[in-house]
């Protein structure tokens, strides 16, 4: 079954970082997994803003020869199925795109964010 994945369980993957759960380590091992494009563009900012030690290009030549590894890239209707998440239920834009991404797919969304589960969304961690 395939999956859409959250910014943090991707980058927490890829770097071995023991915060990412034993069920999500499975999913990323064996699954396919859609990263929603906005999923670059927050971790750019997180290095940037040098949230995160690690090097964009490096993550995504991982990303590019990964077999399991789709980018979904923002559209319209995307766009238009975070129109309707609340943003006092879910403030932050990345966050919004990336639960219209699960949604649009009608994927369950891997995170550890308990407020996405707040929406209807399916949430694995």
């Amino acid at each position: 079954m395939p999956y859409v994945t959250d910014t943090h369980p991707l980058l927490w993957h890829m770097t071995g970082d023991q915060r990412l759960s034993s069920a999500a380590k499975d999913i990323f091992d064996k699954e396919d997994i859609y990263i929603p494009c906005i999923v670059f563009f927050e971790m750019l900012y997180l290095i940037e803003k040098k949230k995160i030690p690690v090097n964009f290009a490096t993550l995504v030549t991982m990303v590019s020869s990964s077999q399991n590894y789709r980018v979904e890239p923002i559209c319209l209707p995307i766009i238009e199925r975070a129109r309707v998440i609340s943003k006092e239920t879910l403030p932050d834009p990345w966050d919004r795109l990336i639960a219209a991404t699960s949604i649009h797919l009608k994927l369950p969304l891997i995170s550890r964010d308990k407020s996405l589960g707040k929406i209807g969304l399916q949430v694995i961690w």
